[in-house]
């Protein structure tokens, strides 16, 4: 018999009037809280089929008797979401009490919901999942600052608690009436758009990484707290995620349409068949995780792509073993070659198997490529086949790792010529040309030497900054548009007449509620080979790996390929954003 699906309720509960109690200060936030999380639960697009229900400026027993009869109600085939805005009060036992429109702190036990209370129904509740995110505050003399006790004492089996900082920390609450709190406002964007999941779907532990990364050096930081739970629960969907693990309650990766499967076929020297795993890093490079041989194989799917389907050409692969100490090392570098039916075969070193990936699999991984929606990885692994691998196929990626090469050659001679000269001069002899002449060149070659280290070391900088970001263990993932903004040049005059001014064209990310500008020289060999093609009216839609924030470092993938930075994103001012979006 098949099993009856998930329902899925929410109760929402703000909090932002305390007309009782002076020392409680006026929230701005609750308000929207509430209407911008009802909205990205129920967005017809990225949203599940929520029922939510919503208590705005509720007495205590108004909001004891919603939470009663939303977790009474609950069957076994349900998922909960409780969500609380507003203050959070401690007593003298440090147990918390959330705030309601009728507290007072003379009368806390009493006149606000306890943390115990909600633990019983939390016990007595039959959902198969439960998941509690608390936006709440200490204490009432903080006039536009919220903060919140760890609430991990609500976490218990079979739940997730997320909170909007911990237990130390403050929050803060909305700047302006109409507007959500910053860490309201960072669960919405990751439910909406901003969480990358797979298997179509988002998950809690997806959906807190992006809250996580988005609040990363605003003073706060969200916790999550679990305990027992039973596969991953989803919060939204994602049409076209990519594959991955199933998610409790719902269909598995192959339900999602145009979701590729990236297993190719294995068949070892035994003739013995089978599917192993792929890992999918960021940048388009698979591993393929073989265990009998033991070793990994790692190529890149635009490679792959090319070669397949009667294109023709050499896709060049890695071969990694693990040497002692759990050290890898490159075995092989095995190249493969189209068949006549268009798959891409690799034999495997020693004649150990082959390694195929079919002619229907490269067509799916040409669309997904081009439609934007080729699956993500969230924690990519096998870091020294990815940067092999990019080397040998990324123009830009080889130019900057070759520039810590280069550097060092630079510093080596540039040492060597100022040595030379020091001993020029203190062995030279009076009236002798040679030593002049010799001086002259080493000069020359040291100043030419200083140049190129000058030169190089910058590269250097950049290419470690992005090592390092392929080395992170979670990207967050966001989808963004991109167009190149050419300003026109200002016009003026000066003292000698009328004076014209050609600013610097620059490449600009922006989304709902996120934008970033970059230098477009670092671009501009790309730009004029036309790869990525900028020169279009449209903006063009792609994705931003990593903190998509002004001040950090980011790489954008195209459709045509990987946008390597020159440096911290910046802010976009707002007179070129509206130039470039269309909008006020």
């Amino acid at each position: 018999m098949a099993e009856a699906p998930v329902a899925y309720r929410a109760l929402l509960i703000g909090n932002a009037e305390f007309p009782n109690e002076p020392a409680l200060a006026r929230l701005r936030g609750p308000a929207n809280d509430l209407s911008e999380l009802r909205a990205a639960l129920t967005d017809p697009e990225a949203g599940l089929p929520w029922e939510v229900t919503s208590v705005l400026d509720g007495t205590t027993q108004q909001v004891q008797e919603a939470l009663f009869t939303f977790f009474h109600r609950a069957t076994a085939r349900e998922q909960l979401l409780l969500y609380y805005s507003g203050h959070g009060r401690l007593d003298l036992y440090n147990r918390l009490h959330l705030c309601t429109h009728d507290t007072t702190l003379d009368w806390l036990r009493t006149r606000a919901v306890r943390q115990s209370y909600v633990n019983e129904l939390l016990d007595d509740c039959a959902a198969r999942a439960i998941v509690v995110v608390l936006d709440c505050c200490f204490g009432g003399r903080a006039a536009t600052a919220k903060g919140d006790e760890a609430a991990a004492r609500f976490a218990g089996r079979g739940r997730f608690v997320m909170t909007g900082c911990g237990l130390l920390e403050t929050a803060a609450d909305a700047g302006d009436d109409g507007r959500s709190s910053p860490f309201t406002a960072a669960l919405v964007a990751g439910l909406r758009h901003g969480a990358t999941g797979e298997g179509g779907y988002v998950t809690v532990e997806d959906v807190y990484r992006y809250v996580y990364d988005r609040m990363r050096g605003s003073g706060q930081r969200p916790e999550m707290k679990s305990e027992g739970r039973a596969g991953h629960v989803a919060l939204a969907r994602r049409v076209g995620s990519g594959s991955g693990p199933a998610v409790e309650g719902m269909p598995g990766p192959a339900a999602v349409p145009g979701s590729p499967d990236l297993r190719p076929l294995f068949t070892s020297a035994h003739g013995v068949s089978g599917r192993p795993l792929v890992e999918n890093h960021f940048s388009g490079v698979l591993h393929v995780l073989l265990t009998e041989p033991a070793g990994t194989l790692t190529v890149h799917r635009d490679e792959l792509v090319v070669a397949g389907g009667g294109g023709g050409g050499e896709v060049r692969g890695r071969w990694f073993t693990e040497g002692r100490f759990d050290v890898r090392r490159v075995r092989d570098r095995p190249v493969a070659t189209a068949t006549a039916d268009g798959d891409v075969r690799f034999a495997l070193p020693q004649e150990a198997g082959t390694v195929t990936w079919s002619a229907r699999q490269l067509a799916t991984f040409e669309r997904a490529r081009t439609a934007g929606t080729w699956p993500t990885a969230n924690r990519p692994t096998r870091t020294e086949g990815t940067h092999a691998v990019l080397k040998s196929r990324d123009a830009v990626y080889r130019r900057l790792a070759g520039a810590v090469w280069v550097a060092l050659g630079a510093l080596l001679g540039s040492a060597v010529s100022v040595s030379l000269i020091v001993r020029l001069v203190l062995t030279a002899q009076e009236r002798s040309w040679w030593p002049f002449m010799a001086g002259v060149v080493l000069t020359i070659l040291a100043v030419v030497s200083l140049s190129v280290l000058t030169a190089s070391v910058q590269s250097s900088r950049i290419f470690f900054h992005l090592r390092r970001l392929l080395q992170l263990p979670s990207l967050p993932v966001t989808r963004m548009l991109l167009k190149v903004h050419d300003p026109p040049p200002i016009t003026g005059e000066d003292d000698h007449g009328p004076v014209t001014v050609h600013l610097s064209p620059s490449v600009v990310l922006w989304s709902e509620d996120l934008s970033l500008t970059f230098p477009h020289s670092f671009y501009a060999p790309r730009v004029h080979r036309g790869d990525p093609s900028f020169g279009t009216k449209s903006p063009t839609p792609v994705e931003v790996i990593g903190l998509p924030a002004p001040g950090q470092w980011v790489v954008v993938r195209t459709p045509d390929g990987l946008l390597w930075p020159s440096g911290r994103a910046k802010p976009v001012w707002a007179p070129t954003l509206a130039a470039v979006t269309g909008r006020p």
